[in-house]
């Protein structure tokens, strides 16, 4: 096995699918393009922008025209944009990146929208002031106007006092609040939450009035925050979608100068875009049929690697119908083993072949065992096949625990867990703290991964001031403003991520450098810059609607999640950079998408969060005729169980963790022989 022989007849059979791509584009016909994993999607990607570089180059250039090329994560941008080369008629970029570049320009529409989003927001709110059982209190005070007022007023105050326990907080409070007001503090949790609410309000309506009276002009896109700041302007991923859709849908002049300067628009990894990105393709291409104007949309990706629930998935043929189908069923990737494997799994109408005449020669095995047997097999397979740094082993594994523990933080990810948010957004665990987009990490862990990356970058010594700070803090800066600058940053120390943070605040609070607090601002985006602050924030975020007598024990909890080991952070944050420097590498499920590996062990049991039936119900199931929901829950574990396997190029290993008696025939189905551990 060698997997490097190819015969003539494969080539021009594969050379002819892309002759067929050519020439829809040629025609301007829609394509959606199937790819089973390792068939070379993003070479059919790649070669058809060459395709229209190279023939329609000149047209392009003279009437000042590009080609889109939208992709689902930098990462996917910069390896397009590596394998195309240079070219400046190819925007290559991530959907919010081009979004946002094909609607910034139209600042009245946004700030249109943006109004109407802000008026539907205040309005969400002051239904909940008039109906949610904990504001009933605020709905019996006769004076409201002059409560307002009086926490606006106070506004700085408040929030020095919002980390303070319930005894201190409640006096705090009552030292600029009236007494007829008391009473409202008797639950200290929905007080908080009802202020947050009237600050809110009161923001949303400044900004309204800052807007009508024509001082805010401006509507701005953030990349580095997943979460909005309306009453800023600011908007972050999910609000983009929603303008951006909003602005093509309801501008019909947008459209037209969007069709004219992008007559083609390619889409990688269609199958998990968002479904508002193909819902403004489908009104752009129905707009260029009305105005019979030529534009070429290509969809590029594999219907059995939707895994995100974000993801458009099948539902891409309600939406953006009548596409022309191509589909390629060459693997370049795996040996045969492995691709007669994967077939079975994935079940429909692509059964791939490879592309190799000298494919065989793969190792494939299905073992059952126990949660004690997953170091000793790990290891065996660690010296059967002669694991090193050059020969790395990438295990895969269900659980996020096992993740967490496995890459070395578990403390981290268990602290994080614990708290309510992530008890009532469980589904999100696997995204918001373990995703390796930074796009998609939580609020909190987006946070601490600014910090962490401020931390390491400051920690070095070869690390240039432009690498700490934006352009625009320091451009204009004389040399020993400058030096005074970089002698501020040098002050900060810490071993722990918390002295780290004290030690930021604290010269924060000290030093009177515009510049240095500008730094500090832009990482952390606070209320109050203080330590304290700082914990408030991580309290409103993850501790939200706390009872009083709970506030000082969370405030404890989040003050052990800073002080855990630094090691640990680090571990966190190599395994979000992707990072890679051990013999042995652990992956979740999800986190593989896009990646091939010489050998890969798959750990897999029942339960998935809070499905306990993940993998059981899908083999119990495996070709049985299902309905609907059954079928929806099926497929995106069918997908799930694809994208994990398909990831071997020679070395196959999968270990269930559970008793498989009810579904064996389901398993021997797919994988033929099961053995045990003891074996």
């Amino acid at each position: 096995m060698s997997l490097t022989q190819v015969s003539q007849e494969v080539i021009t059979q594969e050379q002819q699918i892309q002759k067929d791509i050519f020439y829809k584009i040629d025609e301007y016909q829609n394509i959606i393009f199937n790819a089973g994993a390792g068939a070379g999607k993003t070479y059919a990607l790649i070669e058809s922008l060459k395709y229209i570089i190279q023939t329609k180059g000149k047209q392009l250039n003279s009437h000042n025209q590009n080609i889109i090329c939208i992709t689902y994560t930098n990462v996917a941008t910069n390896e397009i944009k590596e394998r195309l080369g240079n070219t400046k008629l190819a925007k290559v970029s991530t959907i919010h990146e081009r979004l946002w570049d094909l609607i910034k320009d139209y600042q009245k529409q946004l700030v249109e929208v943006h109004t109407e989003k802000l008026t539907t927001e205040t309005s969400s709110i002051n239904e909940d002031l008039a109906t949610v059982d904990k504001f009933e209190a605020y709905r019996n005070v006769e004076e409201k106007s002059t409560f307002i007022n009086v926490m606006i007023q106070n506004k700085d105050d408040y929030y020095q006092c919002t980390n303070k326990g319930a005894a201190e907080f409640r006096t705090a409070v009552k030292s600029f609040l009236n007494e007829e007001y008391h009473s409202l503090l008797s639950n200290v949790g929905n007080f908080k939450s009802l202020i947050g609410k009237l600050y809110k309000i009161r923001d949303y309506e400044e900004c309204l009035n800052h807007i009508e009276r024509g001082e805010y002009k401006k509507v701005t896109y953030d990349a580095r925050f997943n979460n909005d700041r309306l009453h800023k302007m600011l908007i972050s991923h999910d609000t983009l979608l929603e303008y951006a859709y909003q602005i093509i849908n309801n501008y019909e002049r947008v459209r037209q100068i969007i069709i004219d300067k992008y007559p083609y628009i390619l889409v990688d990894e269609y199958q998990d875009t968002d479904e508002h990105v193909i819902k403004i393709l489908k009104l752009l291409s129905d707009y260029s049929e009305q105005i019979n104007h030529n534009l070429f949309i290509g969809y590029f990706g594999d219907i059995a690697q939707n895994i995100y629930d974000t993801g458009v998935g099948g539902k891409i043929s309600e939406l953006h119908p009548d596409l022309h189908n191509i589909a390629k069923v060459y693997n370049r990737r795996s040996t045969n083993e492995i691709i007669q494997i994967i077939n079975k799994i994935r079940n429909d109408d692509i059964r791939q072949e490879s592309i190799y005449s000298d494919a065989d020669g793969g190792s494939i095995e299905f073992y059952n065992g126990k949660e004690n047997d997953i170091n000793g097999f790990i290891e065996k397979y660690k010296t059967e096949w002669n694991i090193n740094q050059d020969n790395q082993l990438h295990c895969l594994v269900l659980t996020n625990e096992l993740v967490a523990k496995y890459n070395g933080f578990e403390n981290i990810y268990q602290k994080l867990k614990a708290t309510p948010y992530f008890k009532t957004n469980w589904k999100n665990i696997n995204t918001e703290i373990l995703s390796q987009d930074l796009s998609k990490l939580g609020t909190v862990p987006n946070l601490f991964f600014r910090i962490l990356d401020f931390k390491i970058k400051l920690e070095n010594p070869t690390t240039s001031l432009l690498y700490l700070a934006h352009e625009k803090i320091y451009k204009a800066l004389t040399f020993k403003e400058v030096k005074e600058l970089i002698r501020l940053l040098q002050l900060i120390s810490g071993e722990s991520v918390k002295s780290f943070i004290e030690s930021i605040f604290q010269i924060y609070n000290e030093a009177d450098n515009l510049k240095y607090k500008k730094i500090i601002e832009e990482i952390f985006e606070l209320e109050t810059y203080t330590f304290d602050g700082f914990l408030n924030y991580l309290l409103n975020k993850l501790f939200s609607n706390i009872e009083d007598e709970n506030i000082e024990s969370a405030k404890e909890k989040l003050v052990e999640l800073l002080d855990v080991n630094n090691i640990e952070y680090i571990a966190w944050f190599n395994f979000i950079s992707k990072i890679e420097n051990k013999d042995i590498i652990y992956h979740t499920y999800h986190g593989t998408k896009g990646e091939e590996y010489k050998n890969v062990i798959v750990l897999m049991q029942n339960n998935f969060g809070k499905d306990r039936k993940k993998f059981s119900s899908f083999f119990t199931n495996y070709n049985i005729e299902l309905n609907d929901e059954e079928l929806s829950k099926y497929t995106n574990t069918k997908n799930l169980l694809y994208v994990s396997c398909s990831r071997a190029i020679e070395n196959l290993r999968i270990l269930y963790l559970d008793d498989i008696s009810d579904f064996r025939d389901g398993i021997e189905s797919i994988f033929n022989t099961i053995k045990m551990c003891n074996e």
